[in-house]
């Protein structure tokens, strides 16, 4: 992978603007800024120690990898019309939707590797399930922050002169007009836009950015999205805290994609362990919930369904509707959840 992969950070006149909103800080006489998470402990999360993230990959178990690739429905996502929202998890993070005849991807990666080189961070058994050949038509394209696992370089080029529309926090644009793309919206926390009736809200995560040295120049996010009545929430990633209860409180929430592993203590204000996960979906008062980033790739210390096994026993104590459905498998919004456990194993 060349440089031109890390993308490019947003310019110093970009981030004096990005200074106008309370969510970044800016240095005039050094000329530095970045994005800032409410949480006064977690305001700037700094990289994780080196030998702290190393004693952790030691302590990881022996099926922190599947043995095998997990089970995938290749639907047609090219052939589709329903006035009922589609979801379709594509592993990770990557999410497909679709409402009404428009087509939306979260964060594709369609590599088989989330790092600068193609050796570092491979997906299990070096495999990609989907191409950007799988989807005929992409009206939006939605970005949650620019991490190697969410920001795909090679996705991107695949989808820059298929897709109308690309959607990402403040900053993160950046990257992707270095790369050629150029319908992009940038958005900060509670602002909104609207693509031919989906209403698309930028709203608060507990994270933090950077393909680089330089670190959190460029804002990370969640979103919700409205399909006339019916809203969907998209965590991305993120650490617990109050920005949840509060998405809950200004929408009404029917289903909740939230991230649901590769927790490590090493980044524990980065990535939701497995109880708050569950808090997060009370506080979002979410009807059900669809974990997301797993299945992938390894960053956390737990065998690779240990998570999944875990909140949807939580899931169970405290009736909260979940569903898992396979790779690929679509499901329509308010319908029967799926569990089929194809996780056993």
């Amino acid at each position: 992978m060349s440089n031109i992969a890390k993308g490019k950070n947003p310019s110093i006149e970009q981030m004096r603007e990005f200074a106008k909103a309370p969510n970044f800080a800016w240095n005039e006489a050094k000329q530095k800024g970045y994005f800032i998470n409410q949480n006064p402990q977690a305001r700037h999360i700094k990289r994780a120690n080196f030998l702290a993230v190393l004693k952790y990959y030691l302590l990881k178990p022996k099926n922190a990898v599947p043995n095998s690739l997990l089970p995938c429905v290749k639907s047609n996502f090219s052939a589709l019309f329903s006035k009922t929202p589609l979801i379709a998890w594509l592993g990770h993070s990557s999410i497909f939707l679709h409402y009404k005849g428009l087509n939306i991807l979260v964060d594709p990666l369609f590599s088989h590797y989330a790092a600068p080189k193609p050796y570092i961070n491979k997906a299990f058994h070096s495999h990609s399930y989907f191409s950007a050949q799988d989807f005929s038509k992409v009206d939006i394209v939605l970005i949650t922050h620019d991490h190697y696992d969410h920001l795909d370089y090679n996705s991107i080029l695949a989808l820059k002169d298929k897709a109308r529309h690309f959607i990402t926090p403040l900053g993160v644009g950046s990257h992707l007009q270095f790369w050629g793309v150029e319908n992009v919206s940038e958005l900060n926390w509670w602002e909104s836009i609207e693509i031919e009736g989906i209403k698309i809200t930028c709203t608060p995560s507990q994270h933090s950015s950077g393909r680089g040295v330089e670190w959190q120049r460029t804002l990370w996010s969640s979103y919700v999205l409205s399909f006339g009545e019916k809203n969907i929430f998209l965590s991305g990633d993120g650490g617990y805290y109050t920005h949840f209860r509060e998405i809950g409180e200004r929408f009404s929430i029917d289903l909740a994609l939230l991230e649901n592993g590769q927790y490590n203590r090493a980044w524990r204000y980065s990535h939701s362990f497995t109880h708050e996960v569950l808090q997060s979906a009370l506080d979002l008062k979410a009807k059900m919930i669809i974990p997301i980033h797993y299945g992938r790739f390894v960053a956390g210390t737990h065998a690779w369904n240990e998570p999944l096994k875990n909140l949807i026993k939580l899931c169970k104590e405290h009736n909260k509707p979940i569903c898992v459905p396979k790779i690929g498998e679509l499901y329509a919004l308010d319908s029967k959840p799926l569990l089929e456990e194809w996780w056993e194993f």
